[in-house]
């Protein structure tokens, strides 16, 4: 997309395309299993995010330079390096979705979890070393067909009007949830949104600035609307179909697409089910993953086996992450907090346009990255209690001092 050629249309259908992967899907309907209208926290932030970016759209299409470009001018090459290679933790949670995700789907076919587990990441090693731009075209198909079929579970369980107030219903919500983990999930996912270079790529190939920004509106806009589309369809199914009774939440939205196609036959309707959602979460964990290789592969030297062990590498973090037992939506907030909690004071100081030395600028990457995943893994692996805004709280709170110092010290670099 090196051209300005989209439309405001165009632009707004490849961000819906990206927004609404197998996390938003599945996950939202996880939540919403046992949080009611809650479960669309992760959507509606998302298209918060796109409103965001929409401020931003104008200068980023005629600057057409990401916030990462920018940090690479500033900082230069082996900061930029270092930023790559921590862009693998981010990665890693998106990637643990796409596993788990299929994992809950294959399940559906009678095939144990362990195996089904060990299929996916075949499937996504292979996969990942062809071509698949059908599988991203198919992507797109795909999320529009699931949602209309959540469109017809509300017709079919009398739930269209738990769709019409579930705007209201969410505010309700809002008011009895914790503040610090809704805070800290919405937080997360508008500065993925605004940060993202996934999203950011269409927002260059716009025709005009104007373009841009129409365009982010329009994805927002209809964001918002499918985003409380499978909370809704969970919540009005529920007690139809006993949806409380699922041994795995993450299977909650596919059981109802299943319920809905199966009017004349419930085997066709299941493998149905399953081909189009496996296809979608393994179209977009190729995605992905192709993504960590290039990542990945720039740890070691050149060798014979690199290609080999640049997507086992990326693989093995992901599945480790699929199997602790997090929702979906967590293990994306989490990691994702975790990167943007290491990049974000010299993203702050590239904002600014404020210069530091580069020796200053690793070691603050080296700091910031080495507290936010410790903190990360006390929390994982249970040894420790933190409140769930820990980046925003324990990871930045020592770095503030730093960041104090690293500024005077650019003000005196800039006053010479």
């Amino acid at each position: 997309m090196s051209d300005h050629t989209l439309k405001s249309a165009q632009i707004a259908s490849l961000l819906v395309s990206t927004s609404c992967g197998t996390g938003f899907l599945l996950g939202t309907g996880e939540l919403a299993l046992h949080g009611g209208m809650m479960g669309c926290l992760y959507a509606i932030a998302s298209a918060l995010g796109l409103v965001a970016l929409a401020a931003c759209a104008p200068g980023l299409s005629i600057t057409r330079q990401s916030i990462w470009t920018r940090f690479n001018r500033i900082y230069g090459a082996s900061v930029g390096r270092a930023v790559a290679l921590l862009s693998l933790v981010w990665m890693t949670g998106v990637l643990a979705v796409q596993i788990r995700g299929g994992t809950a789907i294959l399940t559906l076919a009678g095939i144990t979890p362990t195996s089904a587990l060990l299929l996916v990441d075949g499937l996504l090693i292979c996969l990942s070393t062809l071509r698949l731009s059908w599988l991203a075209a198919g992507f797109a198909i795909c999320m529009l067909a699931c949602n209309a079929v959540l469109v017809r579970t509300l017709f079919l369980t009398d739930g269209l009007d738990v769709w019409l107030r579930a705007p209201v219903q969410f505010l309700e919500g809002l008011q009895g949830a914790t503040l610090n983990h809704t805070g800290f999930t919405a937080a997360s996912v508008v500065l993925m949104v605004i940060c993202g270079a996934d999203y950011q790529q269409f927002v260059f190939a716009a025709r005009t600035p104007a373009i841009a920004r129409n365009g982010c509106l329009l994805a927002a806009g209809f964001v918002f609307l499918i985003g409380f589309l499978p909370a809704s369809a969970v919540i009005a199914a529920s007690p139809v179909w006993h949806l409380r009774h699922l041994a795995d939440p993450v299977q909650v939205i596919p059981v109802v697409l299943i319920h809905t196609l199966s009017g004349h036959s419930a085997s066709t309707a299941r493998t149905l089910v399953i081909v189009v959602l496996l296809t979608t979460a393994l179209g977009a964990g190729c995605s992905i993953l192709r993504a960590m290789t290039d990542a990945a592969a720039s740890l070691g030297s050149r060798s014979s086996v690199r290609p080999i062990w640049s997507r086992v590498l990326p693989i093995a973090l992901g599945t480790i992450v699929a199997i602790h037992g997090q929702s979906l939506v967590d293990m994306m907030v989490d990691l994702n907090m975790v990167y943007l909690t290491a990049v974000g004071p010299l993203v702050g100081f590239a904002l600014l346009n404020r210069r530091i030395p580069d020796r200053y600028a690793n070691a603050m990457l080296a700091i910031a990255g080495s507290i936010a995943i410790a903190i990360y893994f006390a929390r994982w692996t249970g040894l420790t209690t933190f409140p769930a805004t820990y980046p925003l709280t324990v990871s930045l709170l020592p770095l503030v001092p730093i960041s104090v110092l690293l500024w005077r010290r650019s003000t005196a670099m800039d006053s010479k």
